[in-house]
């Protein structure tokens, strides 16, 4: 003999008010009995299915499911779904507005991480609505990701690949082979940021130590050669930001005098009129004298020149518009198109 078993969930749930029920709905009663027995029933607990603790349920809950099966039968006592059951009511019509616009701009972007973003930004309260209620909520006005596909002209970006270039970087160590000279080793450490979108290796060293040190002043130095990577993720993070604004000609001489002295340099290698023209070129923004003044440096090393001179920082303004000779000392900093690679380190 088969067993009789309920279809789903509601249906249980329809078995188990009727059970509870029971001992009043079969039995012909006054209303003044009836009521008497409901707060007996009340007074009980009972443990609905699925659930861990037992329950009270009141004498209103009671009369309602009594007279519903009186005159519906078993049917009536399943739970019914809300008529507004998805639609967010918790949020208002701005708050709602927010969370399409965001998915428009972003059509990648998860209803999950939709929700935490603006959570974290303080644009929605925390626990007001769920992932899944965001979720409906885009499907209602068409935002889906389903609906939202191929209506961006052809591009096809996945969610871990950023927008553009500039806009996300990776950082990550690797380790390499034990390094061994004599009696002594040393471990080799591969320190990396990556840029997401044009995969172009923003900087790199080789280190001994796996410190959080290490890749936070690597990502220091290539803050001031590139600037700030636009991830909301890492602006959420500075919660101070400072502009500085162009330093004089005077602070660009101490200040380039500073950089030599921390890299173990005392002597004076831009005389007063090649700092002018740095300082001319750079309009006083720090990150760019470092650059030109880095190129300069390069180039008198390359050169053996003890001193940058103007014709170097002339050279490095002017356009190159013909491929460098192998023989030329200064071909081994250029491309194989005539244009200049950067380096990665500011001037120590």
């Amino acid at each position: 003999m088969d067993e009789l078993v309920p279809k789903d969930h509601g249906e249980e749930i329809a078995i188990f008010r009727s059970q509870v029920i029971g001992p009043v709905v079969h039995r012909q009663l006054t209303r003044g009995e009836l009521r008497d027995a409901l707060k007996g029933l009340a007074r009980q607990k009972f443990r609905p299915p699925g659930a861990e603790r037992t329950r009270h349920f009141s004498v209103p809950t009671l009369e309602r499911w009594y007279y519903r099966f009186r005159k519906h039968g078993l049917a009536a006592l399943r739970p019914q779904p809300r008529k507004d059951a998805g639609r967010a009511k918790a949020l208002d019509e701005r708050e709602k507005q927010l969370v399409c616009d965001v998915r428009r701009e972003h059509p990648s972007a998860s209803a999950e991480l939709i929700l935490a973003t603006l959570v974290r930004q303080g644009r929605v309260r925390e626990g007001a609505v769920s992932a899944a209620t965001v979720r409906r909520l885009l499907a209602e006005r068409g935002l889906d990701r389903v609906s939202l596909r191929g209506t961006h002209e052809g591009l096809e970006r996945r969610r871990w690949e950023a927008a553009y270039p500039g806009a996300l970087w990776h950082g990550d160590v690797c380790h390499g082979p034990v390094l061994t000279g004599g009696t002594k080793w040393e471990p080799l450490r591969i320190h990396a940021l990556l840029d997401d979108r044009s995969r172009y290796v923003v900087a790199l060293e080789a280190r001994s130590t796996e410190r959080e040190d290490d890749m936070l002043g690597l990502l220091v130095r290539a803050v001031r050669q590139h600037g700030v990577p636009e991830d909301t993720a890492l602006l959420s993070r500075l919660h101070t930001r400072v502009r500085i604004a162009p330093v004089s000609l005077d602070d660009a001489a101490e200040y380039l005098r500073h950089r030599l002295r921390l890299a173990g340099c005392d002597r004076e290698l831009f005389p007063r009129d090649v700092v002018a023209l740095l300082h001319e070129a750079s309009e006083g923004a720090h990150r760019e004298l470092d650059r030109l003044a880095q190129l300069c440096l390069r180039d008198a090393a390359c050169l053996k020149r003890k001193l940058v001179d103007g014709e170097l920082v002339r050279s490095e303004l002017e356009p190159t518009t013909s491929p460098a000779t192998e023989s030329s000392p200064r071909s081994r900093w250029r491309g194989s198109r005539g244009t200049r690679r950067r380096g990665l380190a500011c001037v120590r």
